[in-house]
């Protein structure tokens, strides 16, 4: 196999420098090539001995870099003969501008393999009009009018919540002696207009930075263009216009999924003839149900859980098999947890715990604000259930709104989401009124994820820099786990404290 690629030719070499960083070293980054001529390039390895570096030269003395050769490589194996990962390799990124906090969200759950930076309205503030107005309410003119005062209305309770909430904290909470008054009240001010985003509603404009595979992109437009809402079937057609100026072969057949459709349409049916039986009453505030976990239905879940983590362990770093290590396996839980705590006696702030910690497994109820959810959702290794935005689940009001007298003001905002929601339910409206819900009200998912995962959660939203609404919620859920695996629960938040 070749590791150096011999150039006599100089032009040629000083042409592959552009897109090699080295031409003599076994390890090197490749750039300046068209994306689908990279995946290309890569898928290359798996029937044939020449290095990467000898198919970029092969490619340079073609013409348009490739792109041809790509495109019939692609229609064949990646298209025809559904080798999917070969699309992994190729990159695009993606500027996605004023588009609703509800599609944005829509967004972030349809792949796990996507990555993104969102405009945050913890530390910006948004502007008085910067809302999306569904094009269903074209053909009602009376029916938009009332969502665009509703958005002004709530504007303004925004700002007034801000201006009320800024002045309460700055009696509440004084400029410290060692600190500049200018970064005391800007950080005050942070936590007021962090606050006052409960009285916004999700068709509130925001940006996001997207990256992503070939691969993870056209199931993502796939799955936008199967969506519910019309909003986010036309920003996929404008997604995959754009996209195709990178990768025009991999996405070439990103289209509406008719099984997604019809599932979606047939269980939706079938689940509206179940009525509201069973239906959960709205309360306030979070909550968390943790309904499943490792060691469920036996005598002592934590011993099950630990003895699955020392299986995991002692098979890695010893020389013994699954059958050995099961007989000299101790039954004592001390003897397990010692093995247990040897994984993570050395584990740092910054650090991952090993792999086998994603074996022991949770499933976990949320009832959460949308303020609360648009930071959760962002966990992609947490897989979720998700149900639509509703006004049925209650609310969160944030305590200094509380505190400062302010809750009044937040609830008349709230309520008159309220009303026009169920306005728009009866006028057949179903997919515009979930845009007038509130970052107050709350929404009801499930999530499935393991210890590894909780790890992560633990550490990054119960630090101290962790918004409140959020670091409540994980509290609640490592108080749930701490009642099946506290062994787990408590080395968790070791590290947070």
């Amino acid at each position: 196999m070749s590791t150096e690629i011999k150039i006599d030719d100089e032009d040629i070499a000083r042409e592959m420098e552009r897109y090699v960083s080295n031409l003599d070293r076994d390890i090197y980054t490749i750039s300046n090539i068209p994306e689908e001529v990279v995946a290309v390039i890569f898928a290359y390895v798996s029937r044939s001995p020449k290095s990467f570096r000898e198919n970029i030269d092969t490619v340079i003395r073609e013409q348009e870099m490739g792109r041809d050769r790509a495109e019939k490589f692609h229609e064949k194996w990646v298209l025809n003969y559904g080798h999917a990962s070969v699309a992994e390799h190729a990159t695009v990124h993606i500027g996605v501008e004023r588009v609703s906090r509800l599609f944005s969200s829509l967004l972030e759950c349809a792949n796990e393999f996507l990555s993104f930076t969102e405009y945050s309205q913890r530390y910006q503030r948004p502007r008085k009009g910067d809302n999306y107005i569904p094009q269903e309410l074209d053909s009602r003119p009376a029916l938009k009018k009332e969502f665009e005062e509703l958005c002004d209305f709530q504007y303004e309770v925004y700002s007034r919540l801000n201006t009320e909430l800024f002045d309460f904290l700055k009696k509440k909470f004084p400029v410290p002696e060692d600190k500049e008054e200018r970064a005391h009240f800007r950080a005050l001010e942070k936590i007021a207009f962090e606050d006052a985003r409960y009285a916004l509603n999700l068709s509130t404009l925001t940006n996001l930075g997207m990256t992503a595979n070939a691969r993870a992109m056209e199931q993502t437009i796939s799955a936008l263009l199967s969506s519910r809402y019309l909003e986010a079937r036309n920003r996929a057609e404008e997604i995959k216009s754009e996209v195709r100026f990178s990768v025009p072969t991999l996405v070439k057949y990103a289209d509406e999924n008719p099984y997604m459709v019809r599932t979606r349409e047939a269980l939706e049916e079938f689940s509206h003839s179940l009525g509201g039986a069973g239906k959960s009453a709205p309360g306030n505030g979070s909550s968390v149900t943790l309904f499943d976990y490792t060691g469920r239905g036996t005598e002592n879940p934590q011993a099950e859980a630990l003895r699955e983590i020392a299986r995991g362990l002692l098979f890695e770093f010893s020389g013994l098999s699954v059958g050995d290590i099961e007989r000299h396996l101790s039954e004592s839980t001390p003897e397990l947890r010692k093995i247990f705590l040897m994984a993570v006696q050395e584990l740092g702030k910054h650090d991952n715990p090993v792999g086998i910690f994603k074996s022991i497994n949770y499933n976990a109820e949320f009832v959460l604000s949308e303020a609360a959810w648009h930071q959760l959702l962002r966990h992609r290794k947490v897989s979720w259930i998700i149900k639509e935005p509703s006004v049925g689940e209650g609310v969160t009001v944030p305590p200094h709104v509380t505190e400062s007298g302010t809750e009044e003001l937040l609830l008349e905002a709230v309520g008159r989401s309220e009303r026009f929601y169920g306005e728009l339910v009866d006028a057949g409206f179903r997919d515009v009124a979930s845009y007038v819900v509130t970052n107050a009200h709350n929404r009801r998912v499930c999530g499935s994820f393991d210890l590894w995962e909780l790890y992560h959660l633990t550490n990054l939203r119960m630090s101290e820099g962790a918004q409140w609404d959020i670091k409540n919620v994980i509290e609640q859920l490592a108080q749930e786990i701490d009642k099946v695996h506290p062994v787990f629960v408590r080395s968790a938040l070791k590290r947070v404290s």
